[in-house]
């Protein structure tokens, strides 16, 4: 390789540019081609630690990139598929010309047992490269053992003439895949309830849906033949107006909120009056039903600390298995929120300084004084554990083949405790998002930092891999949010808008592999939510790899042409649904709420616009009356309605039975008919996100005859119909 690079500054930052996986280009959701700017490609390699100004840095990091691992004798991390034989690991060795007969001692072990240990002598070279005058050589490690799918570590330790080199030590994690997600055998047609858990109502729960809620649906669901129950994410959250409170905006995805606890299990008194003034608000109060739990799981601590931790107990055993279980992710996540409360904020870049390392000594002198503090917050993730895995239990001894479809987001805000004891693995002044499309003309800007690819490579993917087997651990099937971001993320500099945003790309052949890994060994089907702006091969690689489609009725259409696609056409390894917490409810799409919503918002540009949405939802209505009239699913003579009902409602969920997709998903709120959607993307002020409240208690909505019920029977029958061979009874008229 030449010793000098020459060019300019930008004939340098382009370059690294593409080596850093910034895409020059992209094709938006109407077509149109977008070119990322200088300026934010300079933004997004400063980003990832370069120094942009400098042109001997430049130099330095394009070198590096150009080389790759001939600098490196070996990568932080292989992931490969276990059916792939023999093993091959490439080294990458400097030698010195005329020495010849290097020799390297390779270990290979699981979880730090089992090591098989080897010795071998680098003959056979399959490149050579001249660095600064110095030769170095590719060689592969060949090893035809038969290994497990699992993570290994990988040790090797060099034997040179050369004495600065003998004796070199290099480690690396090797990761073996199988070839797919897990799929259960003879996968059939699954119905399923999508539920927002906070949103529910019960006249025995605090204000907002918990797991008792979750038990009572499971229950009624599985009885009347469902086979799986979908829920918002779990993830921890600040419970705090107005940003605090998404949960798509964790604090953690490793650890859960709190809110979802069921008090009446965990046996302390309630504040009676408290307790009826939360569960007859119409919107949930977070911050007061957050403080009215966290004050109870306050007195249980102390009674737990007398009665079973100072004991020995039973219960402590189990408790103190879980601490060890869970090791120092936990302790981080607990003294991140022991800190949030000692200083008011759970953003860690407004603490004093000396706290926003996690490793600093004033941190780890903190941890020490304040033990009996964060031990509380490990306590609550035990309950919450405890909980969630009865939850678990139930959905099994109720015949569920699924049980719970939980949900994993795309990432944790900047403030998090993710971030905190993660740091240098987060580009800290970006955000991610989306460009402007159909549903959100301005983009978004989710409000989070992204993880910067090489330095998660680099750490061997661990922050990925805990992640993704957390949020298994007690899913029959887990939808990955933004699955697209597996492959790119769209990047916004801070101080600009999405659109001046652009894609980065990740290692998503690894990342799938690990998906596909964590999978088989939970056993837990995989969702892959594949909507929006699509790049090259995603589909066609998560069909590859076993994981299920995401298809909205409201998006799929014959593009161009706004035609809805028939049954027929959908994909059978998909989940189908008609809409998301994002998107209108059906009552609310055909009325046009959402866009009756932004308007009074003032989102439009300008009333053209707002007119032209206003003309293609009316479009849009007849032609899913059209559809439906051709599956034979409504009378060929019916008109369109002005108002959606439970007829229309339910011959619209008849049509996705039809598709071949191996999953249908219900919405509860289509179900009761409700207009109003849970969260207007890109609006903070005006609208109730994630506010909402169903209208009646479940307990009240399970003994219904009508309604729910049977919405739900007639699914179920529609269920027996298809897997008899056809779905062919039209709804005769629409009734109210």
């Amino acid at each position: 390789m030449r010793n000098e690079l020459k060019g300019s500054i930008d004939e340098y930052i382009n370059e690294l540019s593409l080596l850093c996986g910034i895409v020059p280009e992209y094709y938006d959701i109407k077509g149109n081609l977008h070119r990322t700017s200088h300026d934010t490609k300079r933004a997004i390699l400063s980003s990832m630690g370069i120094d942009i100004d400098s042109l001997d840095s430049l130099k330095g990091e394009l070198r590096k990139r150009r080389l790759g691992p001939w600098l490196n004798i070996i990568e932080p991390v292989y992931v490969l598929s276990v059916n792939e034989k023999p093993l091959r690991i490439p080294l990458y060795i400097p030698i010195e010309d005329g020495r010849e007969g290097v020799s390297v001692d390779v270990s290979i072990s699981e979880d730090n047992r089992d090591k098989r240990e080897f010795r071998f002598v680098c003959k056979d070279i399959i490149e050579e490269l001249s660095i600064d005058g110095k030769r170095y050589i590719r060689t592969e490690f060949v090893d035809n053992h038969d290994y497990t799918p699992g993570y290994y570590d990988v040790e090797i330790v060099l034997h040179h003439y050369d004495s600065n080199l003998d004796g070199l030590k290099k480690d690396s994690r090797l990761i073996l895949s199988p070839d797919s997600a897990y799929l259960p055998d003879g996968l059939k047609k699954y119905l399923g309830l999508s539920v927002n858990l906070y949103s529910l109502r019960s006249k025995r729960n605090m204000g907002v849906g918990d797991f008792g809620d979750l038990e009572t649906l499971i229950k009624w669901f599985s009885a009347m033949g469902g086979h799986l129950i979908g829920i918002n994410p779990l993830h921890a959250i600040t419970n705090k107006m107005p940003f605090g409170i998404s949960p798509y905006s964790p604090l953690s995805r490793l650890y859960k909120n709190f809110i979802y606890l069921d008090m009446d299990r965990i046996g302390v008194e309630k504040d009676t009056g408290t307790v009826r003034r939360l569960r007859r608000s119409r919107l949930i109060d977070y911050e007061g039903v957050a403080s009215l739990k966290l004050g109870m799981l306050k007195k249980s601590f102390e009674r737990f600390l007398k009665e079973d931790y100072e004991k020995g107990s039973e219960l402590d055993r189990d408790f103190k298995g879980y601490l060890n279980e869970e090791g120092r992710r936990l302790q981080l996540f607990a003294t991140y929120m022991a800190l949030s409360e000692r200083f008011g904020s759970s953003d860690w870049q407004y603490w004093p300084e000396d706290y926003q390392e996690p490793d600093s000594e004033t941190v780890r002198a903190f941890m020490k004084d304040s033990r009996r503090d964060i031990l509380f917050y490990q306590y609550i993730q035990w309950l919450v554990e405890r909980q969630e895995s009865g939850i678990c239990k139930v959905a099994r001894e109720a015949g569920m083949p699924i049980g719970i479809y939980h949900d994993l987001a795309i990432g944790a805000i900047r403030g998090s405790a993710d971030v905190w004891s993660n740091r240098s693995l987060y580009a800290l002044d970006m955000d991610v998002g989306a460009p402007p499309d159909d549903f959100s003309p301005d983009g978004q800007n989710w409000g989070f930092p992204p993880m910067i690819p090489d330095k998660l490579r680099e750490s061997g993917y661990e922050q990925f891999i805990q992640t993704i087997r957390k949020n298994m651990k007690y899913a029959g099937a887990l939808r990955i949010d933004h699955a697209l971001g597996i492959f790119r993320l769209f990047w916004i500099p801070k101080g600009m808008g999405p659109k001046d945003g652009a894609y980065v790309r990740y290692p998503h052949e690894d990342l799938l592999r690990i998906i596909a890994l964590e999978s088989v060994r939970n056993k837990t089907i995989i969702v892959a939510e594949d909507l929006g702006t699509i790049g090259e091969n995603v589909r066609e690689s998560l069909r590859r790899f076993r994981m299920l489609s995401y298809r909205l009725f409201y998006f799929e259409r014959r593009y161009p042409d706004p035609d809805f696609l028939p049954p027929s056409d959908y994909p059978e390894h998909a989940l189908s649904a008609v809409t998301t917490h994002d998107l209108p409810t059906l009552y609310g799409y055909w009325i046009g709420r959402d866009i009756e919503e932004r308007k009074r918002l003032g989102k439009y540009p300008d009333d053209e616009v707002w007119k032209r949405e206003i003309e293609e939802r009316k479009r849009d209505r007849s032609l899913i009356i059209e559809a439906l009239k051709r599956e034979g699913l409504l009378s060929v003579d019916l008109e369109v309605p002005d108002q959606m009902t439970e007829g229309l409602c339910l011959a619209i969920y008849r049509y996705l039975m039809k598709t071949p997709s191996k999953i249908v998903l219900i919405s509860l709120d289509d179900m009761l008919g409700r207009l109003n959607q849970q969260n207007m993307p890109g609006i903070t002020e005006g609208y109730p996100n994630w506010r909402q409240k169903i209208e009646m208690n479940i307990e009240d909505m399970i003994r219904m005859d009508s309604g729910p019920v049977k919405f739900i029977h007639s699914l179920v029958n529609t269920l027996t119909d298809y897997a008899e061979g056809g779905i062919n009874s039209p709804v005769n008229g629409i009734p109210d």
